[in-house]
């Protein structure tokens, strides 16, 4: 065994975890890569608080998956892979719950079905960040703002009366139905695809 496991190989340590479940040698580990995990993480979710809680889960599934890890690759490459299954499947989950929170547009309008099936349309092909981009340009901070935060964090119109600091839920209400106008306008216009 390793006395100074700072100068154990990759996969030394997974063998000292493997064999002997060795705290020490879970610390080293968790030290080499919690860094990196971090970045791949934060380059994926492009949220601080986010990328921590991912890194934290990460770190679960790789200490609970150590015995199936064989060798034929590094082990960085293999964390790496377990890292980006991780985030392409929270991705996955949050464009299911952009689906689910842009009903609440039919809800307030109660008749146009287009524009939540342009942008199912836009996220199936891939272009969802180039509809946020357009829609960045198109409509004030505080609308998209208030926007994305009703329906894609599911945030109440209190809820985002306060964190925006709007005067009354009136507020807060004209500038969701503002930005939901010119979401409508951008999807009818087709402006978010890309090149």
């Amino acid at each position: 065994m390793y006395r100074d496991l700072r100068s154990a190989t990759d996969e030394t340590l997974v063998a000292i975890l493997v064999e002997q479940g060795d705290e020490n040698a879970c610390d080293e580990l968790y030290g080499r890569y919690q860094q990196k995990v971090y970045l791949w993480c934060y380059s994926y979710t492009h949220d601080i608080d986010e990328a921590v809680d991912c890194t934290q889960e990460i770190f679960i599934r790789i200490f609970r998956s150590l015995g199936s890890f064989r060798g034929g690759a590094r082990l960085s490459t293999w964390i790496y892979q377990i890292a980006r299954n991780h985030c392409l499947s929270r991705l996955s989950n949050r464009r299911h719950q952009w689906r689910q929170r842009l009903l609440p547009i039919e809800d307030h309008d109660a008749v146009d079905h287009s524009c939540s099936d342009s942008l199912r349309d836009a996220e199936l092909k891939g272009q969802l960040d180039h509809l946020l981009q357009a829609a960045n340009r198109t409509m004030k901070p505080q609308e998209l703002e208030a926007f994305v935060l009703h329906y894609r964090d599911g945030f109440t119109v209190k809820e985002i009366t306060r964190t925006l600091g709007c005067q009354n839920v009136s507020g807060a209400r004209t500038l969701i139905q503002g930005a939901r106008r010119k979401f409508q306008r951008l999807i009818a216009g087709k402006e978010y695809q890309g090149d």
